[in-house]
């Protein structure tokens, strides 16, 4: 595996785009710690689970919903929501104590 540091790749950028032509990756580290993992695209790679992992992020991120998360994954709403679970990605965001606050509010009226 080629390993590049992130200051070397700053100041080499030519040597990651020659790679990625080359049909190669690497692995990229900042201070010898793993960084990020640059890879050449293909549509192999987006079928073989860089499309799933890509739409989980989009996901936690929002910028995906639920059902559009489960339409990439080709699954329904109650297997997206088991996928999720065992991910330990929360499906709901939102603030508990903001919640709790609401309701002493509405039974203290």
């Amino acid at each position: 595996m080629n390993v590049i540091g992130i200051k070397e790749l700053q100041t080499n950028p030519g040597k990651l785009s020659h790679l990625l032509q080359n049909n190669e990756y690497m692995l990229i580290t900042r201070r010898g710690e793993p960084l990020g993992v640059a890879l050449p695209f293909s549509h192999q790679l987006m079928e073989n689970g860089l499309k799933n992992w890509m739409a989980l992020k989009a996901f936690q991120s929002g910028d995906l919903s639920l059902g559009q998360l489960g339409k990439v994954l080709g699954k329904n709403k109650h297997a997206t929501l088991e996928l999720l679970g065992e991910l330990n990605i929360p499906f709901a965001d939102y603030d508990l104590q903001e919640d709790l606050q609401m309701l002493d509010e509405l039974f203290a009226a």
